[in-house]
This record gives C-alpha cells, structure tokens and sequence, in this order.
C-alpha cells in the first residue's frame, strides 16, 4: 500500500516538474531533459539548442478576437455563420474549466484557488477546431458523416452489451454476495422497466459492461447497485405471498445501500456516486422520506457540478482528449438526469429548484438511440412471468425512449419557468404600481406559446390523442410523459382559476375549460394505464399528477356545490372529474410508495371541510334563528388536545371520498358561523373561517410542502398562511391571479 502511495506520488511530482522540451528535440522527437543553457542531447549532437516560448495569454486572446473578425465578415456569405458564431459566444464557459494533471474535469471558476485551466496548447487547438466547425459541428458542414460514425458506435456497442448483460449480472455475487444471483437480475428487470426510463440517470451498456469486472469503475460501483437493488426489491414486495418476510429483506437490503453508500461518500467524486445518489433520493421520496431525498438529491447536484457535469459535454472534448464519445453521452444524460429530477421533485416539495445552470450550451440531444426501437414489454417478476398471469399478454412495442426522455427535458425546461416566474415569490403578485401590468402575466403568455410549441414538435408515436386512445396501453415512461404535460397546463391555469369564480371573463372561462379538460384526460390516462398494468407499477410522478387532476376535480365538486355560481358548459362527461377514482389511484399506490398518504390525508380533510360547511349552512337555513346560545368551550377544548392532527380524531367515511356524497349519509354538528370546527387548524380548513359564505382558494398544488424545524424546535402549530409558506419554501401553493387581458390564444392540445 505504501508502495503504492509513493508511486502515484512521483507520478504527481513528476508531472509538477515538467519542462518544455527544446525544438531540435521536438523535430528529432527525442528525449530532452530540458537542461539550461542546453540539454543533454544538444550537446550530444553538438547542435543549438532553442526553447521555444510558450504563447502568451495576450497572445492567445489576440487570436480569439481574430477568429470572431472573421467569423463575423464570413457570417454574411456563409449560410452556417450565424452557427458557428454561436458557437465562439457560447465559448465564454471555458473560463470556468478547470483540468487537472491527469486529466479530469473538476468546476472551479478563475477565483479559485484550485483553478487549473486548460493549456495555451490545448486552447489554440480548440480555437482552431471552432473555427473549421469539426468541434462543433453544424448540419450541412461535411460533419454528419463524423456524426453518423459516433451514433453507429455507440449503437452497436449498447446491442452487443445488451447480449452479454444476462452473463455480466450472473457474476454479480462477487461484488454483492448477499443477494443470489438470479434474484439480483429479477431486480434489475425491474428497474430497466419500471424505474429507469423516465429519468435515465444510469446509462445502462457502461453500466453492465463494468459490472462483473470490479468493484469501482467509473461507471460501475457497489453503493450504485445496492441502491438500485433496494429501490426495485419494493416491485417484488407487493407481489410476495409472504409480505412480512420480503419486506424485512427489503429494509435490510436497503440499510447495506445507505451504509454502503455513506462510506463511499468519502471517497473522491464520481459520476457513479452521482447516480447512487439520485437513485436514493427518488426511493426515500417514494417512501415518504422527504427531507432525506431533498438532502440526497443536493449532495449529488453539487457533486455533479463539481464534475463539470453541467458545462457543454460535446465540447468538452477540444480540452479533455481523454474524454470518449461514450464519456460525452454519459455526462450529457446525466446532467439532463439531474435537470428533471429537480424539477419533479421540486414540484411535489413546493420548493424552488436546485439545480437550475442554463441548458441552451447543452441541448438534449443524445446520440445513442439503441432504446428508441428496443422492444419494451412490462415485466411483472420470475414468478408472475412463471405463472402465465393474465398480464404477461402484453404485445412488446418499440420503447421510444430516447424520444421521451427528451420530450421530458424540453418540457422541464417550461416547468422551471413556471416555478421561478408563476409561482416564486420572486416577484409579488400585485406590482408596485397598479397601473402597471403584472409580470407573472407576461410570462404566463410566453408559457402558454411554449407548451403549444412542445406539444406540436413533440413526435407522434409518444404524443397521445385521448380522444383515439389504443385498448392497451403504450410503455409506462410514454404515458407518464402525457400525463405530466396535462398537469403543465393545470399548474398554468390553475391560479387564475382559484378564488375567481366569475366566468364572465373569457380568458379565466378559457382557463377553466383547460383545467376541466386536461383534467379529463389525465383520467383517461390512468385508466388505461391501470386497466393494462395495474395499480402497482404507477410511479411516483404519475402519482402527482393524479393529485393535480384531484384538485381540479375537489374545485369543480365545490364550484358546483355554489347556488350563485352557473358552471359553463366544458363539454366534459362529469363522471371523469369524479374525485373517487383519483383518490383510488392514491390509496391503491400508496401501499407500495407511502409517501403518497399525505396527499390523500390533504384532500380528505379538505372535503370534510367543504361537507361540513354545506352541512352547516343547511342547517342554518332550516334553523336562522339560533334560540339559544351555543358553547363552544368544549370545542375548543378538544381542539387544544389535538391541534395538528385533527383528521385523527375523524372517521374515514368513505361517502367523503366521492362527489355523490350528501350531508344525508354523515352526521355533522350544527357549528354556527365564525365559530372554528374541530378541524380549522388542518391545511384544507382553517382558510373556510375567513370566508363563512364562500372560499375558492382550492387545495394546495404541491403536497409535500412542509417545514422540518429540526428535533429541538417543533412548531406549535400547522402553517397554513400561504404568504408564509412561500416565503418559507419559495413556491406559493395557493397562487392566485387575474387574467389583464383576453388576448391570448391557446390551441388546444389535441392536436
């Protein structure tokens, strides 16, 4: 070992103490011991020797100004100047690479004092290869050749891992010797389907290709397939006969990950710990664990930009020669890996984004395409597939997946503009000056054009008609992309559509006719989804945007409560804005992701709410004169026992659940007006106090929006004010708006 550390240690000092090599070396392209006033070999051969200087920055910069003149004089004669120019403006990230002496990509901008930038050598090559196109390289240039040659090598090199996996896992024990062999590639299958296409943080022919070597390999390492292993045991655990004993294996399997994975944390950085920990936070989310997924997802953002993972992959190559076409592909999909993740997570915590660097230098476009037409067929576990169930019928189709995940980053794209300018708190929703008009309006017409132009470039065999739906359902990650972009247009409208019931204005009836619509089809979505797959398999986003559909559904239950509200007519059929069949979706996923009993709590609570005011206010007209006082002390009593559960003390009558229910199937008191029910301090009811007649505020658009004060400092109560709750977390999750004008236009999107 101590052998060991001094050789990498003269390695190091070795290539500290490099020195420029004379030019009669260089053309003889012999050894120089770069000697003063002359080397070795010079005086051998009895010649001059001469050292050349290295180029001066001045110098350096000086070309950079030149190659832009001329860029700029040819830019007018030369179709593809305005590319290539782009591609000089967009050089100014080069300043914050920094490559070490072997080698690596590491992010330290010229502040730092572990900078190292690229040598003068290296950056009048790249300079060079700008100006020639070949570094990036623009359609028509001669370089789609070049292009095709890299696509065709990665292709293939992902169809010849594809046939070596099965062999590749078989000799997994060695590294994870706790899990059998067969039952490690089970759990594998399982996250190739279910888990892996949506976000695609693991490129899988590195990852299979590096497993049965050793154990750390750049793309390869034991907390990264303990944590992978962990993640899809939860797939074997709910189709187990004995639950008991797959789940103990499950929480064991999952503790050998988090050890594991802690351990390797002091190591040097890695993208293979990058996606050990993406994978952690996307399990701990699904399991409720919201403060340990957003701590995970955080560590691995800043290890991804520590890794440079966020600069321009494809051009990185002009500075770090070692880097492959394979090496470029891997980081462009994990940056872009990170990028949705962000946002997903960031959607359902009601927190603003985290890993936010601009994405125009580092466009998702992926050169191996292998998964666009590999035949996707769900996998159900040995044992199903053994049996013959009814569900191993499904006819394999082509996965399309490279065309969804790109559909899925340009689309995350637009949510982080929703976040930042719709719901942030950046910018208040009255302006300064009420004669100006409103930002966030702006920025909601830039959006709306945004989605239309996703939804219209988006390829056809992933973009479903839900008026033409097929009897089965496409592959899981093509539906869940659907899905996600009807809750895009929710989350846009949404605000102008809460606590503004008039519908006299046509841009806010418009508005209510996308949420109404959008919400319908979310439910057709999901009905086929679980008619073909069933309800273990939804994951954790679609999850959320049966949520989004619920709250839409729980406004339009009470909407149509109201007697001085006249609902338009959507043309929607009723039965698909039914609350019932969404909370059943919850519930029913809940027993494999229970993460997701908060948002089933949060529109329970709120439709006691809603039953219990229109309990009430029936009863006040039957009785308008109250004869005697009523004492609330005993009320109040109760509430003080139990101030931030009171669903607790509540029946979970089922008849809360669905639009149907009436007042004629729960018992509820007679509480008079302004006086607090035994539930006023929950999220969904405290707000009805200020509004005893009516209140659209909705329920809350991100459901795990809470506040963890730490072990020593607990709040006394729940908070519910949302001016509060946005200030704490960033995102108003009661966002309300007034549509300026009604000059914007929408399409639609059932194009």
């Amino acid at each position: 070992m101590e052998e060991d550390t001094s050789t990498s240690a003269g390695k190091r000092n070795t290539v500290a103490r490099r020195k420029a090599i004379c030019s009669s070396c260089r053309k003889r392209k012999s050894k120089c011991d770069s000697r003063l006033p002359s080397c070795s070999t010079c005086l051998a051969h009895k010649s001059q020797c001469h050292y050349d200087k290295p180029p001066s920055l001045a110098y350096v910069r000086s070309l950079e100004a030149r190659i832009e003149q001329l860029l700029l004089e040819r830019s007018g004669n030369s179709p593809h100047g305005q590319v290539n120019m782009t591609g000089v403006n967009s050089d100014r990230w080069v300043s914050q690479i920094s490559v070490d002496s072997h080698g690596g990509v590491s992010f330290h901008n010229p502040t730092s004092v572990f900078h190292e930038a690229p040598s003068p050598e290296s950056r009048l090559d790249t300079l060079t290869q700008v100006s020639s196109g070949t570094l990036s390289i623009p359609p028509g240039d001669g370089g789609n050749h070049q292009v095709d040659q890299i696509k065709h090598s990665l292709v293939s090199n992902a169809a010849h891992q594809r046939r070596l996996e099965d062999l590749a896992i078989g000799n997994i024990t060695a590294i994870q010797s706790d899990v059998p062999a067969d039952v490690a590639a089970e759990f594998l299958r399982f996250h190739w389907c279910w888990i892996h296409p949506m976000f695609m943080f693991v490129y899988r022919p590195a990852f299979t290709r590096n497993s049965p070597n050793q154990p750390e390999t750049p793309y390869f390492s034991e907390p990264l397939l303990k944590v992978l292993l962990a993640h899809s045991a939860r797939f074997r655990v709910q189709d187990s006969e004995d639950r008991e004993a797959a789940n103990a294996a499950m929480v064991a399997l999952q503790q050998q990950a988090q050890h594991s994975l802690a351990i390797r944390l002091t190591s040097p950085s890695s993208i293979s710990i990058v996606q050990a920990l993406l994978q952690q936070s996307a399990r701990d989310f699904a399991f409720g664990n919201s403060s340990q997924a957003w701590l995970y997802s955080g560590m691995a953002f800043r290890i991804a930009i520590d890794l440079g993972i966020h600069l321009p992959s494809d051009k990185l190559r002009g500075y770090v020669r070692s880097l492959t076409a394979e090496d470029i592909e891997i980081r462009k999909r994990l940056f872009w890996g990170c990028y949705t993740w962000d946002k997903a997570m960031s959607l359902y915590l009601g927190r603003m984004p985290a890993f936010i660097p601009p994405v125009e230098s580092n466009p998702p476009d992926f050169m191996d395409d292998f998964t666009e037409h590999d035949l996707w067929e769900p996998f159900y576990g040995s044992e199903q597939a053994q049996a013959g169930t009814p569900r191993s019928g499904y006819p394999p189709q082509k996965g399309y997946m490279i065309s969804c995940f790109t559909g899925l980053c340009k689309l995350s794209t637009i949510l982080s503009t929703i976040m930042l300018e719709i719901y942030g708190t950046s910018s208040t929703n009255t302006p300064p000056d009420p004669s100006s008009p409103n930002p966030k309006n702006s920025s909601f017409i830039k959006i709306s054009t945004s989605i239309q132009k996703w939804w219209a470039e988006l390829p056809s065999p992933v973009r479903l008609n839900v008026q033409n739906l097929p009897p089965t359902s496409p592959p899981l990650h093509i539906v869940s992309l659907n899905l996600f972009y009807h809750t895009t247009l929710i989350l846009l409208h949404r605000p102008y559509i809460i606590g503004n019931p008039s519908f006299s204005n046509p841009a806010v009836l418009r508005s209510y006719h996308i949420c109404i619509t959008a919400t319908a089809a979310i439910h057709d979505l999901l009905v086929l989804l679980t008619s073909t797959f069933g309800y273990g398999h939804t994951t954790y986003l679609n999850c959320y945007n049966t949520y989004v559909a619920a709250t839409i559904a729980v406004l339009h239950f009470q909407l149509r409560e109201e007697e001085n509200i006249v609902l338009p007519d959507t043309g929607v059929d009723t039965e698909k804005l039914g609350l019932k069949f969404f909370l059943e979706v919850l519930q029913r996923s809940a027993m494999a992701m229970p993460g997701l009993n908060r948002s089933v709590e949060i529109v329970k609570r709120h439709m006691q709410g809603i039953l219990e005011r229109r309990s009430r206010r029936y009863l006040e007209s039957l009785f308008p004169v109250s004869s005697s006082p009523i004492s609330t002390a005993p009320r109040q009593q109760q509430r003080r026992q139990n101030p931030r559960h009171p669903s607790s003390t509540t029946s979970t009558n089922p008849s809360l659940l669905t639009p149907e229910a009436s007042s004629s199937t729960t018992q509820y008191p007679n509480f008079p007006v302004g006086v607090q029910t035994p539930h006023s301090d929950s999220v969904a009811d405290t707000n009805y106090n200020a509004y005893p007649t009516f209140n659209l505020e909705g329920l809350p658009a991100f459901p795990g929006q809470d506040f963890n004060m730490g072990m020593d400092c607990n709040l006394d109560q729940e908070i519910i004010d949302p001016q509060t709750r946005a200030a704490f977390l960033g995102l108003d999750p009661h966002l309300t708006l007034n549509h300026e004008s009604s000059d914007w236009t929408y399409g639609g999107f059932y194009v």
